[in-house]
């Protein structure tokens, strides 16, 4: 046996093993939380898992909807062409999941596999490294402006940076007006 073989064996072993188990995870989502008429105590009388519990009790599209990025970022992760793209996906989910459980005290057992899963794609980003390198490489953007137009073209970044702004908050307005 080789060394290439050695390291695409152990790669699609951390990828079946990851991708399974996100996909275990994802689906769970709808019903892992319960439904919020469960938390009837004041807020401040629940330990931090049981408040983090009631937030996504609260709202079962929004634990449903980040079920569904957890399957998606397995199902990436399973394609060779869109492997780092998956990686991508599932290291925001589970930094994420490895905070939450941190920070309300979930049980170390979940948080402890949420920081293995993490290892694992770190894992096969490292067997990628080459390709991870050359997308970086290539997304570098160059921002340079020649000499005589440097001033209006920081001039219209600022003001459209000030639109934005604008709209932004009129987004939120509308939305609030809206009731949405």
């Amino acid at each position: 046996m080789n060394k290439k073989y050695l390291v695409a064996v152990l790669e699609w072993s951390f990828v079946l093993f990851t991708a399974f188990n996100m996909c275990i995870y994802g689906s769970a989502k709808y019903v892992q939380f319960g439904n919020i008429s469960q938390y009837k105590r004041p807020l401040f009388s629940y330990d931090g898992m049981s408040l983090m519990w009631a937030f996504y009790a609260y709202s079962k599209s929004y634990s449903t909807i980040l079920g569904l990025f957890e399957i998606l970022g397995a199902l990436l992760l399973l394609v060779p062409k869109t492997r780092i793209i998956g990686c991508i996906v599932l290291s925001s989910i589970l930094i994420n999941i490895i905070m939450q459980d941190y920070f309300y005290g979930v049980h170390r057992g979940a948080m402890a596999n949420a920081v293995f899963y993490q290892l694992l794609v770190i894992g096969v980003l490292w067997f990628n490294r080459e390709k991870v390198l050359l997308m970086i490489k290539n997304a570098a953007i160059e921002f340079s402006i020649p000499g005589k137009k440097k001033i209006i073209s920081i001039l219209l970044i600022l003001g459209l940076f000030v639109v934005l702004a604008v709209i932004q908050e009129a987004l939120g307005s509308l939305l609030t007006f809206l009731k949405i």
